[in-house]
């Protein structure tokens, strides 16, 4: 409850903010943007009205049943085949006789002075299912992240592939243009140019697909946060922590809360075999009324307590209590798969961070002797010394060991931020 508290506030505070950045492009944008504006797009707030308006309306009908009589009509006519007569005959009296066809109308108010407990139990049961159901909206709240996670790196990759393509081509373009120039001077050959240029048409075609991608994705995060994102809009990229993080998936708040709940629900089922003690009135009129030997239609009442102790609830009570308790312990044990599972993918993220993190420490080192092979290649073409299939292959390279090195970078990034909201931060 407190959680979707201060998410209630967050939202309050940053909604005209994300109002406005849904009307105009965003010159920039971070991973916790994305998160709340996913959350503040989907009906989660709306959700939440819901069943804590339900969950206020079921406990204020618990209160009024209590504080309240309850109260009834009831009418019954009936006709019988005997009545209630006397044998006796007197002079000058006639003995009254009572017809067969009988009517009563009545009020009924009855008012519980005692229900054993019954009401507090009701009142925790509510709130306990309404902190539930609430509790279910922040899972639904994390999943989301996850999709956020996907297209905003997945985003970053492609920028920085774009970025480093769009490199690559300028570098093509630059050496086909000195190969040009040494043709006319009749330094070079033609298979030089050719070859740069096929080269930079296949660059030009990746860098199409590039586009095609970046576009995608960016649109794809736009209607999952309902923000405008353009091609010229910034994705920052985040700084993740990952040590010492707590635990604090909003699943095991829902286990919490379910094995409570069954708690809850026993200790309902138990209070079934408590008595209630209330006091009770009935008005109303009928023929015949309280006295079975007047005949005429006349009004009546009855006041007084009334002791109900139902003893029929203990031929159920040992089943409800043993379904309530398997309730429990399949609770139990779905809690048990999923911390098992957790505790699998948190491992499998860790084990992805130390591959990634070893796998960047060569990184740089590639990238460098790369560097140093391309620059030597480019004056051996600039000076007729290496055919440009070579120097391609050479330049090719360089620029897939940079690529290596920004995937290995964001995929580590990607394992960073699934760790973190695996243990729900």
């Amino acid at each position: 409850m407190r959680q979707l508290s201060l998410i209630g506030i967050w939202l309050g505070l940053f909604w005209p903010m994300l109002l406005l950045a849904q009307q105009t492009p965003l010159s920039a944008l971070t991973l916790e943007d994305c998160y709340v504006a996913a959350i503040a797009a989907y009906p989660f707030g709306q959700q939440t009205d819901f069943i804590r308006q339900s969950g206020d309306l079921a406990l204020a009908n618990l209160r009024q049943t209590r504080r309240l009589p309850q109260l009834g009509i009831n009418g019954q006519a009936t006709w019988q085949s005997d009545v209630t007569s006397l044998p006796i005959e007197l002079p000058n009296f006639s003995v009254p006789k009572i017809s067969k066809d009988q009517y009563k109308l009545t009020l009924d108010a009855s008012y519980a002075l005692f229900d054993g407990g019954l009401l507090p139990l009701q009142h925790q049961t509510q709130q306990l299912s309404t902190a539930l159901e609430m509790q279910r909206i922040l899972v639904q709240q994390n999943q989301l992240k996850d999709q956020v996670n996907a297209l905003y790196l997945n985003a970053l990759l492609t920028d920085e592939n774009t970025r480093l393509t769009s490199a690559l081509r300028k570098d093509i373009a630059d050496r086909l243009g000195k190969v040009q120039a040494n043709i006319k001077f009749g330094t070079a050959a033609q298979i030089n140019a050719d070859a740069l240029e096929a080269e930079l048409l296949k660059t030009d075609q990746r860098l199409a697909e590039l586009t095609t991608s970046r576009r995608g994705l960016r649109d794809a995060l736009a209607l999952l946060t309902g923000l405008t994102i353009t091609p010229e809009t910034e994705l920052r990229v985040p700084v993740v922590i990952t040590d010492n993080l707590p635990l604090q998936r909003p699943e095991l708040k829902v286990y919490d809360l379910q094995q409570t709940l069954v708690t809850a629900q026993q200790h309902l089922a138990d209070n079934r075999l408590m008595p209630r003690l209330s006091a009770f009135a009935q008005t109303g009129v009928g023929r015949p009324a309280l006295n079975f030997l007047d005949n005429t239609v006349k009004g009546f009442f009855i006041g007084g307590l009334r002791l109900n102790w139902n003893l029929s609830g203990m031929y159920t009570l040992k089943n409800d209590r043993a379904i309530l308790g398997i309730l429990g312990q399949q609770t139990a044990a779905q809690r048990i798969i999923f911390e098992r599972n957790l505790a699998v993918q948190l491992r499998q993220q860790q084990t992805e961070v130390e591959r990634l993190s070893s796998l960047l420490a060569d990184d740089q080192k590639i990238v460098v002797l790369r560097e140093k092979i391309r620059r030597t290649a480019s004056v051996q073409l600039d000076n007729g010394v290496l055919a440009a299939r070579d120097y391609l292959s050479e330049l090719n390279a360089g620029n897939q060991a940079q690529l290596n090195q920004k995937l290995h970078e964001l995929q580590l990034l990607l394992a960073q931020v699934n760790y973190r909201t695996l243990t729900g931060n």
